[in-house]
Formats: structure tokens, C-alpha cells, sequence
């Protein structure tokens, strides 16, 4: 036993355990923030229909498209469902609410 500092040996024990934790846990931080990411576009998508049925509702308007956070939600009504196309991480997307909600 080396008691007067510490040894290479420690030293390299401890930069191969902090580059194992970094390695694992920055792949999972990057996936879970593009997992939320989509979700949020997924919750802005339905706020988008949600606009869109009071528009038909009113009978003011039967396609648009809402922009946010510089993405564009184009929005279609085609007499049963509303329907949102949007892109994410992982490309294009369309969104379909029907008048029974599913």
C-alpha cells in the first residue's frame, strides 16, 4: 500500500467508472429528450384540432394551418374527422380526431 498519494492504478480505476457513467447515461439524457420533444409536438397537434373543431363547428373555416414554435400544423376536415400533419424527430406525421374522439 502506496500511503503517501494516489496511485496510477486508482487513477485510472476512476477515469474508466466516470467515462462508463458518462457513456451510459448521455445516449439515455439525448433519447429521452427526443422522446418528450415528440410528445410535445403531439400535445401542440391536438391543441391544434381542438382549434380546428371550433372553427367547423363555426362553420368559419374546413383546413388551415397553425404555426408553433416555428412548426407548421396543416389541419384538414373531411365531414368525420379532423385531421393534423406535422413533422417530428422521426419525419412526417398526420394526427386524425374523429367526432367520437378516438
Amino acid at each position: 500500500m502506496n500511503n503517501k498519494g494516489v496511485a496510477f492504478v486508482e487513477t485510472l480505476l476512476t477515469v474508466v467508472i466516470v467515462l462508463v457513467i458518462t457513456g451510459t447515461l448521455v445516449p439515455l439524457t439525448y433519447q429521452m429528450k427526443a422522446a418528450l420533444y415528440n410528445k410535445k409536438l403531439e400535445l401542440y397537434a391536438s391543441e391544434t384540432a381542438l382549434e380546428a373543431a371550433k372553427l367547423v363547428k363555426s362553420q368559419i373555416a374546413f383546413s388551415g394551418i397553425n404555426s408553433i414554435e416555428q412548426n407548421d400544423y396543416q389541419w384538414t376536415y373531411d365531414g368525420v374527422q379532423i385531421c393534423v400533419q406535422f413533422n417530428n424527430l422521426n419525419g412526417e406525421r398526420m394526427k386524425c380526431i374523429s367526432q367520437n374522439g378516438g
